[in-house]
């Protein structure tokens, strides 16, 4: 009898041990999967909170020819869906603020659409690189200038392994196209020039605006095939010569026209010259020139009074 005691006592020893391992068994696979899924999770999140920032931002850039002022703008949450290594990816400024001082959302602010349909890449480019602006869309370094200005434009933009976001942007070649929609609806076109790998301690020297004297756009991601955090992929590209018009100082207002019936009768001289060029000032009205346009006048050869008085008008009311 005791020895029957002794073998169902050890059996059950043996099998409340199966449970617990089975159980634990059971808990790290739970455990294992949900790991799995939180990152799979957080990118569904970014990308569905990106597609319908970048749908909502190309309604207001299309309402901007109606709307003096559209909103640009776009919340999302403040924490949730981070990424990664995104607090040193490009090395920039990191936002170390709590929810109880800032609130758990943030207003992010849109500068126009970055189309590269090389890559299949088209996301909103908010007006800062931060940590949350990056996981939903691209970010315009703040020590850059804007897309189109004399200078360097900066973009910076994730590398997401599942092809998202700039994780294509060592595929560009010279000359592929790359354009910039602002958000007054212009579309400025730009052409790939160049394309390397760069230290991640020389970025600086390649992002900021003053490097250059021509209209630049650099796009800039962290890339993998030299060292998982230490080097950067960049793309240098160059402004159209055919977008000109449209970013110079005289030509800014090019979307907008002047109204037929303020248009003055042209003459036999203005005819002659081109016509392919945006609406100017010379459409306008004439206007008094100012008093000291009379002393002009007696000095110039003969031509008429209201031809002069147009051209001095038309210099003073360039935009």
């Amino acid at each position: 009898m005791k020895k029957i005691d002794i073998n169902s006592e050890a059996r059950e020893k043996r099998k409340a041990t199966r449970i617990v391992l089975i159980a634990l068994a059971i808990t790290l696979l739970i455990v294992g999967i949900i790991l799995l899924l939180i990152e799979p999770i957080k990118r569904m999140k970014r990308k569905k909170i990106s597609t319908d920032a970048l749908n909502y931002i190309e309604l207001q850039i299309e309402a901007s020819s109606t709307e003096e002022e559209p909103q640009m703008t776009y919340v999302v949450p403040r924490t949730g869906n981070e990424v990664e290594g995104e607090g040193y990816d490009f090395g920039g400024e990191t936002e170390e603020v709590t929810e109880e001082e800032y609130g758990d959302t943030v207003t992010l602010n849109s500068i126009g659409i970055l189309d590269i349909r090389a890559i299949n890449c088209r996301y909103s480019v908010w007006d800062t690189a931060s940590q949350v602006s990056l996981r939903y869309g691209l970010g315009h370094y703040v020590d850059s200038v804007m897309p189109g200005e004399i200078g360097n434009a900066t973009i910076l933009g994730h590398n997401y392994r599942d092809g998202s976001m700039f994780h294509k942007l060592g595929n560009l070649k010279t000359g592929d196209a790359v354009k910039f929609t602002r958000t007054d609806g212009v579309v400025l076109t730009f052409y790939v020039t160049e394309s390397k790998i760069i230290s991640a301690d020389d970025l600086l020297s390649y992002a900021v605006g003053n490097i250059t004297t021509d209209r630049q756009l650099t796009l800039v991601t962290c890339t993998y095939e030299y060292g998982r955090y230490g080097w950067r992929r960049v793309v240098i590209c160059k402004l159209s010569d055919d977008c000109l018009p449209y970013v110079t100082e005289e030509t800014t207002a090019v979307p907008e026209t002047t109204p037929a019936e303020t248009q003055p009768e042209p003459t036999a001289e203005s005819s002659s010259e081109p016509t392919d060029t945006a609406p100017g000032p010379t459409e306008e009205p004439t206007i008094p020139p100012p008093e000291t346009s009379e002393e002009t006048t007696t000095e110039t050869t003969p031509a008429p009074e209201e031809q002069e008085e147009s051209s001095e008008t038309n210099s003073e009311n360039t935009p």
